[in-house]
């Protein structure tokens, strides 16, 4: 088996046996894991796909981004529990009225990704191998410098403004750069620059942080009937979503000057 083979049968087991776990409890940490699965199975086969056009990715893909998508729903909440108990100052009956209305929207949401997935006739994933798709260990290395480079391009070349979009767009860019340097950690000769994976974590963390805030922010501001409620934990929010931004743009300018990896 070989080094991509190998990443591949083992990222699509451990995957699966999250989804496994989610079909039948609502576990915080499995959809976790299940979520970075499919984002890593993402990374992988739109890598292959720019190694051959004729692989089509988002077809293959299409039920496992469907159960994300849906469970990404559970999960937004689960985080913004996390947030709002960690935010200070805030009227204990106020947090307590939210932590109410959050819950029950967990359970609303996992319901409906029950029902998906029981649409779907089957609760687990099924990718082609590398070998199915008619594709080589070598040719996809031979490829491996120049895809790596177009996506580091992407993240770092400065266009459109930086708003909330636009780094959302950098946000999903680096990590399936991450991801697709990670698909490559067995391979011999094909390590990735350390000093630029951690590089990569801090603007990951950064980026993910303020990516929690802003979408917290988005669920509380949902609830039509606390708004009173969710206004002081809107504006903190807003606060650390500002600061968390002014420490991206520093990383990124210093990712953007590092050394790629291999």
């Amino acid at each position: 088996m070989t080094c991509l083979d190998r990443y591949r049968s083992q990222l699509l087991a451990a995957t699966n046996r999250n989804l496994k776990i989610i079909s039948n409890s609502v576990d915080e940490s499995a959809i976790h894991q299940f979520r970075v699965g499919v984002k890593r199975l993402g990374a992988l086969y739109r890598f292959l796909g720019y190694v051959d056009t004729e692989i089509k990715p988002k077809q293959l893909l299409r039920p496992a981004l469907q159960l994300s998508r849906s469970i990404s729903r559970v999960r937004d909440v689960h985080i913004t529990l996390d947030l709002l108990t960690e935010l200070e100052d805030l009227p204990q009956g106020e947090v307590d009225a939210l932590q109410l209305a959050l819950r029950a929207k967990i359970e609303l949401e996992y319901r409906a990704f029950r029902n998906l997935a029981a649409s779907l006739g089957s609760m687990q994933l099924r990718l082609p191998t590398l070998q199915a798709l008619a594709l080589s260990e070598a040719t996809i290395l031979r490829h491996k410098p120049a895809i790596l480079q177009q996506l580091r391009e992407r993240i770092t070349t400065p266009g459109k403004p930086l708003d909330v979009r636009e780094w959302h767009r950098k946000r999903i860019l680096l990590k399936r750069y991450h991801h697709s340097l990670d698909a490559f950690r067995d391979c011999r000769g094909h390590g990735a620059d350390e000093k630029e994976i951690l590089q990569m974590k801090m603007l990951e963390q950064l980026l993910g942080d303020w990516h929690d805030r802003v979408v917290a922010a988005d669920i509380l501001q949902s609830f039509d009937d606390l708004q009173k409620e969710s206004a002081p934990a809107v504006t903190l929010l807003g606060i650390q979503e500002r600061m968390l931004l002014g420490s991206a743009r520093i990383y990124l300018s210093r990712f953007a000057h590092g050394k790629p990896g291999c």
